[in-house]
């Protein structure tokens, strides 16, 4: 059979361009996903839906090239139906439009905020803010967390927050100065809610709409410079008027590699030939870098429903316009629950309790890249996240955890913590960049690898509406197309570009 549109990969975009263009009975839509599918809320694991942490099952298994430290850096992205939005922890951040401003610069006009907010609006369930910036009839609930859900660790953080300067910032999703937030969440009574529940569950019934799990795809065929429809893995070939690529950005280049565009240097040292040569294809990987700024606490005297819900936005370098870090804390929680790969157990902790500031540089120069291994789909492909090669990311994670010091030396916070356990009280502030370049860790927002931009620009791979350049009837849609990385958490950009994305499409096709 032979379907109007194929698209590849069933994750946070992927499930709302099969929900978009099936909403015209005249398309016909295949959703192919690598991991497997799950079609209702119950018949998914319990680590999936459970909302308090973000769960490592169903992975595709990634580390990252070492760094000169030898550092190998673990890259999670969802094998599963809703992709990573079904592993996430759930913070449902909008761009900023100080984001949108940069995206018009390089991609064009229609990015911008102003244009881009009725598909916000479109997307999102969410009761809480004003009107004029925000939808209730979307097919993604989007819930506000509380000062109750987060336990009394993190109400403490707002209010020493306050006494440093930092001002209280009533809905983090609308436009205004950066401060401290509670974080809109993809969750509800503790059930973490993807684009897979949001919006591909509610119209699995359509005739014109089918989605099968367990597929991975090795290739987009061409018929000459045309799509022509997809190859997986097993050898199945399967037909299409058009292809959209929305595997997400460590796996949509590598599709695209397979398949004959990118670098022809590239594609020749495995023996591709070159359907068009865009030598963007895989570069420019772009991501948040990260640290885990520990602090032993004191045991709560009430209880948290979850563990990150609330975040502190400040502009630490020089001509900063916006911000440029970010300190997610933690609700106080077990020393044996956080993840040992990311916090070793240890025998001698003074509480047993914990308190995480996960602090970030938003805004980072360094760049990295994806690569194939090999022509295999079944091979991973080579990750550099190209973490601290640029000067003064690192200076920025660490004016992150001198804020979150700052903070834990404030009271009442002050008064429900003991002592700092990493990276310790012995690394002093001027020591603290080093610290963060030994290690490496990121938010999981890796962007950028298929850039949109003007065809001049050689590093480009897509157009404005996501069409690969030098080919036909080939889309990309996933945060892979960002012209730069958002300030903030991915999710919701990457389901905004799916929506614009798709309503070109459907335009066009209908």
């Amino acid at each position: 059979m032979t379907y109007d549109v194929i698209v590849i990969g069933g994750g946070s975009a992927g499930c709302v361009l099969a929900n978009r263009l099936s909403a015209s009975p005249r398309l016909s839509v295949l959703l192919l996903e690598a991991g497997p599918d799950f079609a209702t809320t119950e018949e998914l694991p319990a680590e999936i839906t459970d909302a308090t942490y973000a769960p490592y099952a169903y992975d595709w298994g990634y580390r990252s090239v070492p760094d000169r430290f030898g550092n190998e850096v673990p890259v999670p992205r969802g094998r599963i139906i809703g992709g990573s939005s079904s592993v996430n922890v759930c913070v449902a951040m909008r761009a900023r439009p100080s984001d949108h401003d940069a995206w018009a610069d390089l991609a064009g006009p229609e990015w911008g905020y102003q244009e881009m907010l009725p598909f916000y609006k479109k997307m999102e369930h969410y009761p809480y803010g004003e009107e004029k910036f925000h939808g209730l009839g979307g097919p993604y609930r989007i819930t506000l967390s509380t000062a109750a859900d987060l336990g009394p660790h993190v109400a403490a953080m707002g209010e020493a927050s306050a006494r440093l300067g930092y001002p209280m910032v009533g809905d983090f999703n609308a436009p205004g100065a950066p401060g401290f937030a509670h974080t809109p969440l993809s969750a509800a009574d503790g059930v973490r809610l993807s684009t897979a529940i949001g919006y591909l569950n509610p119209v699995r019934h359509r005739p014109n709409l089918e989605v099968r799990g367990d597929a991975l795809v090795d290739r987009v065929l061409f018929r000459g410079d045309r799509a022509r429809g997809v190859r997986l893995a097993s050898g199945e070939e399967i037909g299409a008027g058009h292809v959209v690529l929305s595997a997400g950005a460590c796996n949509t280049p590598v599709i695209a590699m397979r398949s004959g565009i990118g670098d022809r240097a590239e594609l020749a040292s495995h023996g591709i030939d070159v359907v068009a040569e865009l030598p963007g294809v895989g570069r420019n990987l772009t991501e948040h870098p990260a640290f885990w700024n520990i602090h032993a606490a004191k045991p709560p005297q009430g209880g948290a429903r979850q563990m990150f819900g609330s975040v502190l936005s400040v502009a630490t370098g020089p001509g900063e316009p916006d911000y440029d870090v970010q300190i997610l804390p933690s609700a106080a929680v077990r020393t044996d629950s956080l993840p040992a790969m990311i916090v070793p157990p240890v025998d001698d902790h003074p509480t047993g309790w914990d308190m995480v500031f996960f602090v970030s540089c938003v805004q980072p120069r360094s760049r990295g890249g994806v690569r194939l291994a090999s022509r295999d789909p079944e091979d991973a492909p080579i990750i550099d996240l190209g973490l601290y090669t640029a000067a003064g990311d690192a200076e920025r994670v660490a004016d992150a955890v001198r804020v979150a010091r700052g903070i834990a030396r404030t009271r009442p916070l002050a008064d429900l913590l003991v002592d700092e356990r990493v990276p310790g009280p012995d690394v002093s502030d001027e020591e603290l960049a080093d610290a963060v370049r030994r290690a490496p860790a990121h938010y999981n927002h890796s962007s950028s690898t298929m850039r949109m931009g003007p065809h001049r620009d050689p590093e480009s791979v897509v157009g404005t509406d996501g069409a690969v350049y030098g080919v036909q009837g080939l889309t990309v849609a996933d945060a892979s197309v960002f012209p730069a990385m958002p300030r903030v958490a991915t999710n919701v950009p990457t389901i905004v570009i799916a929506e614009r994305i798709a309503s070109i499409l459907k335009d066009r096709m209908s």
